[in-house]
């Protein structure tokens, strides 16, 4: 915790078995920047979510997500575009 230089946004959201936060550095994203949002795994949309919640805070504007594995999770992200790399 605490290893971003200066000021952060954080969006909190739940996990499976607790709860989590992501951060972002307030400078990081300018307004009304595009953003391709990209993870590994999209096993409950629980943090992929949180950081498109996050860009909405910046005021960026998400192009889509894209996630290497899908597992589930894809109606935590909607009306964002998904796409996926394999689904199981």
């Amino acid at each position: 915790m605490g290893k971003l230089p200066g000021p952060t946004l954080s969006v909190a959201h739940n996990l499976e078995y607790g709860e989590a936060e992501v951060k972002i550095q307030e400078d990081a994203v300018a307004p009304e920047q595009k953003v391709l949002l990209i993870d590994d795994l999209l096993a409950t949309g629980g943090n992929l979510c949180a950081i498109c919640e996050l860009m909405k805070k910046q005021n960026a504007e998400v192009m889509g997500c894209m996630v290497v594995i899908e597992l589930n999770g894809v109606e935590k992200l909607k009306p964002n575009a998904l796409f996926s790399l394999e689904k199981y």
